[in-house]
């Protein structure tokens, strides 16, 4: 559930609730989750995942959170989650997103997006080519010019020609992770590659 929980809480804060209330709504929703039984009911027959949450969470905002008051702050939390960052993360997607479906949708694609570099970085951390992966992961998703790739060798001791092969292996070891991350939200392998299309539409 933890890979979900930026969504939530940003559509939350589309939806209008503040920072605190929605702080406190992802909480309580996720608590229900995981310790109700509101998963017993999730198909994966029925559509994906992710938009069965998005339908349980509008709900739980109608039905439950909205009836209760201020007074239910500072009750059981449920993970340790950093909600500074979740509202930086919110604050950096609320600008260009006014609907708070599309909202969840792109911040689910972008929490799977991040998740999968933070797994680069481990991997190439633990190589000990943490400088190689610092330099070139600004450029995972767009090419250099050849001005810039010059740049990158000068940075980096090494020539142009070297540079995009370091970087054509940094794709493509994203790309597998990535793959990695959203097989692990979808129940059918073929489902994958149009997952990360929608993602990639998503995040345009």
């Amino acid at each position: 559930m933890r890979r979900y929980w930026l969504p939530l809480y940003s559509s939350g804060r589309r939806q209008g609730l503040s920072n605190h209330d929605a702080e406190d709504a992802t909480q309580e929703f996720l608590s229900g989750m995981i310790n109700g039984n509101l998963l017993d009911s999730a198909d994966p027959t029925k559509g994906r995942f992710r938009t069965y949450l998005l339908t349980a969470w509008k709900r739980f905002l109608i039905d439950q959170y909205r009836k209760q008051n201020s007074e239910r702050r500072g009750g059981v939390v449920t993970m340790a989650l950093n909600f500074e960052a979740g509202e930086q993360h919110w604050l950096a997607l609320q600008s260009r997103e006014p609907d708070p479906d599309r909202m969840f949708m792109r911040s689910w694609a972008s929490s799977l997006l991040e998740e999968a570099k933070n797994r680069l970085r481990t991997d190439y951390n633990r190589r000990n080519r943490q400088t190689l992966f610092e330099e070139l992961q600004s450029w995972l998703t767009q090419s250099p010019s050849a001005s810039e790739y010059s740049q990158l060798g000068r940075q980096l001791n090494s020539s142009a020609s070297t540079v995009k092969v370091a970087l054509h292996r940094l794709r493509t070891r994203f790309g597998t992770l990535l793959r990695e991350v959203v097989a692990e939200t979808v129940n059918d392998p073929n489902d994958i590659d149009r997952e990360i299309n929608e993602m990639l539409h998503l995040l345009r």
